[in-house]
């Protein structure tokens, strides 16, 4: 028997136990659930908000305490991805949530985590979104923030600047702050405590203030927060714009309001998620994004045993796709909903990916849901970009200077411009699933073309990070038609082989989101090497010894007990402060990657 057949007769046995892995996570209303977090961030956050929230006392604080505490670094050090080198931001945030709860830190660790906050300059030097939270726990001043301007809640859309010039889930967080920060909104708390002697002096920018009261604004902040709460309280299911909104509400202190914000508190209890004997608070829930990607996983096994489950999938999905406008029609005022969310409660704001994720994965049930796949694809359409590309949340909300001005310290995470990422998926459901848009798929190759790297890599936005986007673009490039023989896939498989790791395998680190150049990571993880994987099939004219390198390393990872496993973050969401770890990756992604090899290579 020749290797290719040995090969592939291993692989259909991974193939086969990958399937019943991912099956083992479908409930029984359809959907695939395994959890996604940002730990120990949200499990931070939730244990501060707890506290000022009168609820102290509640199990749940002791245990994200544990969670938070297994996170710290021998040298006191918190960080948002195991490589990262320093974060002074994340690690006040957790000293602080450790404080509060009365969490007994070795001396030696605490002593070492309190030098390490002042070496880093102190609480002054962290993010914004550490210092709302310090500064409504009292630790700092408000007008150690920028300014609040709360009258831009009032700016038309003529206006040079106006809330939905900045992406979505910027905006979902902006208002509530500011609101908090206009009223100056302050929760006490033991000043044992506290952190608010972590300061270093320094001069600050001066704090410009209008001595208004602005009630106009005022009241249509908090209209704006009542007008996007979901049925379950949280609002688009974000669990840091939710915690900032409940105590944006707070401060405004309108009684009408006690029976929501009981109910947001209660929204994000339910976001916990006990898994592996740990608990920790998600940020928001993926779980259409995990259904729609369990499904085409599973559809690409052919595996008889998988039909029922993806029938059931079939029927969750579309009960999920979103019928009311939203935000995004601010925009794109032409375009009708039909698209798809992200989390299970998320009915206001669809987004790019989760849309053609559910329509690839809708696309075998075509005949049985003939309108819905229109409205979904009318609605995807709808929301290309005037440069050709396409965003997740927002049409042309691409404002670049955004992105520069001195109070931003999110990056690109301001605005919602056109990524590879987003314009590769929609290229590839385009072609592989037929829907008939050629002037679109035109503009968007071009698009692709024009942004390719020097070096034949893309940049990923919402993965980590060139492997992640230069998947994406060749998928989508190879399903519209492109030969394999032109210089921007050769380019595209070139750099790929360059960055392929001795053991077969690929690792990029988070490093390369804030630095916008390659990292390795130093060690290979499965989602990484089922991209790398998969891109190289796409871009290769046959079997190649990279290729049966990655397969190898696949195959040699899902041999072991427990099958595939991945503990560093591959998702992406803000540069240098938030990273996803999804629990579905390490068994979507090889398993696709396995599939897509056999069907191209059995025949070999």
């Amino acid at each position: 028997m020749r290797q290719v057949e040995r090969d592939i007769e291993r692989i259909r046995r991974q193939i086969a136990a990958g399937a019943a892995q991912i099956l083992s996570h479908q409930r029984a209303d359809g959907a695939f659930s395994y959890g996604c977090e940002l730990s120990p961030f949200t499990d931070a956050v939730m244990m501060i908000f707890l506290h000022l929230m009168g609820e102290a006392d509640d199990l749940l604080v002791s245990e994200l305490s544990e969670t938070v505490a297994q996170a710290q670094k021998p040298d006191g050090r918190f960080v948002a991805y195991p490589d990262q080198t320093d974060n002074v931001s994340l690690t006040t945030l957790c000293y602080f949530a450790l404080r509060l709860s009365r969490y007994s830190l070795s001396s030696g660790r605490e002593d070492k985590t309190r030098q390490y906050i002042l070496q880093h300059g102190g609480i002054r030097h962290t993010s914004n979104l550490t210092k709302i939270i310090l500064a409504c726990a009292g630790q700092l001043s408000w007008r150690e923030l920028p300014p609040p301007f709360i009258d831009v809640v009032l700016w038309g859309t003529r206006a040079p600047v106006n809330l939905y010039d900045f992406a979505s889930f910027t905006r979902l967080h902006m208002v509530p702050f500011m609101l908090l920060s206009h009223l100056e909104y302050q929760v006490p708390v033991p000043e044992e405590c506290g952190v608010a002697d972590l300061v270093v002096p320094s001069f600050g920018v001066p704090y410009v203030r209008l001595p208004f009261d602005h009630p106009k604004a005022v009241a249509a902040a908090r209209q704006f927060i009542l007008d996007r709460l979901e049925e379950n309280g949280t609002l688009a299911s974000y669990h840091l714009a939710t915690v900032l909104s409940v105590l944006a509400l707070k401060a405004v202190g309108d009684p009408d309001d006690a029976d929501v914000i009981a109910s947001a508190v209660a929204g994000l209890k339910e976001m916990v998620s006990r898994h592996d004997d740990r608990v920790y608070q998600q940020q928001f829930t993926s779980t259409v994004w995990d259904t729609a990607l369990s499904m085409r996983a599973l559809a690409a096994t052919r595996l008889p045993a998988c039909s029922e489950a993806l029938a059931r999938g079939a029927e969750y999905l579309l009960e999920r796709q979103h019928v009311d406008v939203g935000d995004w029609a601010v925009r794109a005022p032409k375009a009708k909903p039909g698209g798809w969310g992200f989390s299970d409660m998320n009915t206001k704001y669809p987004d790019v990916d989760d849309t053609v994720a559910a329509l690839k994965a809708l696309h075998p049930y075509q005949p049985q849901c003939r309108v819905a796949w229109r409205r979904g694809v009318k609605w995807l359409l709808a929301m290309q970009n005037e440069d050709g590309g396409w965003s997740p949340f927002d049409h042309n909300a691409n404002k670049a200077w955004l992105e520069h001005i001195p109070i931003n310290d999110m990056g690109r995470a301001m605005t919602d411009a056109s990524t590879a990422d987003i314009t590769g998926r929609v290229l590839e459901t385009i072609g592989s699933t037929g829907i008939r848009a050629q002037p679109a798929v035109t503009q968007a190759v071009q698009w692709l073309i024009t942004n390719q790297r020097e070096n034949g890599a893309w940049f990923g936005r919402w993965g980590v990070t060139f492997i992640y986007g230069t998947w994406a673009a060749v998928r989508g490039l190879r399903a519209v038609g492109m030969p394999r023989d032109t210089t921007t896939l050769q380019k595209a498989r070139a750099w790929l082989e360059s960055v392929q790791n001795a053991d077969g395998g690929f690792g990029e680190s988070c490093a390369s989101d804030q630095r916008d150049e390659y990292c390795p990571l130093g060690w290979s993880t499965v989602s990484q090497t089922a991209w790398g994987l998969m891109a190289l099939m796409s871009a290769s004219p046959g079997l190649t010894d990279p290729i049966r390198r990655a397969v190898a390393y696949l195959l040699q990872c899902g041999a072991k007990p427990g099958g595939f496993v991945e503990s560093y973050p591959t998702g992406a969401a803000v540069a240098g402060q938030a990273y996803i770890r999804y629990h579905s990756y390490p068994q979507v992604w090889p398993l696709l990657a396995l599939c897509m090899y056999v069907d191209r290579f059995r025949q070999h």
